[in-house]
């Protein structure tokens, strides 16, 4: 008997065989999970947005999902709420994974706060989002211990500060992602790479 004798042709193709049968049946249960995956939804606050607003939010509630593929296992469910109220455009509560939007709004201004808001959703809900953020700080030429989002920060604080943290560059480099432009841009800006660092995370995360 040799020892490390090579397999002849008579036990190399039931080997074969069992692995290909092994790699089907496992991309079809791959596929299958992928399928019976539930959605994300958006859940309306009936007694707060109106008709015009729900439609609006729910055809970009669509783009949105289909900006973000990869995200779609991990971002969960989100609320929406509409005030009269509030001081800024719109807020993210993510206790509750709501977003509540000031109206009225123009279907611009409305779209971009949705999207904004929903960006930072990904950021509490998906943890893979923090496997991005230092690219996109490189990209943003920050230094690489640049806080994400400085502890205290919110919609209150000065413009030029809220347009410093990269979390709302993120935010808004999201909205031209899902949109293909910022309807109403900001002082938050963000480079052509660094969009292209959040475009190649929404596709393979």
């Amino acid at each position: 008997m040799r020892i490390g004798r090579g397999l002849g042709p008579a036990a190399v193709w039931p080997a074969i065989i069992v692995a290909g049968v092994g790699a089907y049946l496992l991309a079809m249960a791959l596929s299958k999970a992928a399928v019976s995956a539930p959605r994300p939804r958006l859940i309306i606050d009936n007694a707060s947005v109106g008709a015009d607003l729900q439609t609006l939010a729910e055809e970009t509630w669509l783009q949105f999902l289909g900006a973000f593929p990869a995200q779609k296992g991990c971002m969960g469910d989100v609320r929406l709420e509409a005030g009269r109220q509030l001081g800024s455009r719109a807020v993210y509560a993510p206790e509750t994974a709501t977003v509540t939007v000031h109206v009225p709004g123009t279907p611009a201004m409305l779209k971009s706060a949705l999207v904004h808001e929903w960006a930072h959703h990904l950021e509490f809900q998906c943890a893979e989002q923090q496997t991005m953020r230092p690219a996109f700080l490189a990209a943003q030429t920050l230094p690489a211990d640049t806080p994400w989002r400085p502890a205290g920060a919110s919609a209150a604080m000065p413009t030029g500060q809220w347009a410093a943290i990269p979390s709302e560059q993120f935010a808004e480099a999201a909205i031209e992602l899902v949109l293909g432009h910022r309807p109403l841009p900001t002082k938050a800006s963000y480079s052509r790479a660094a969009l292209r660092v959040v475009e190649n995370w929404a596709n393979d995360p």
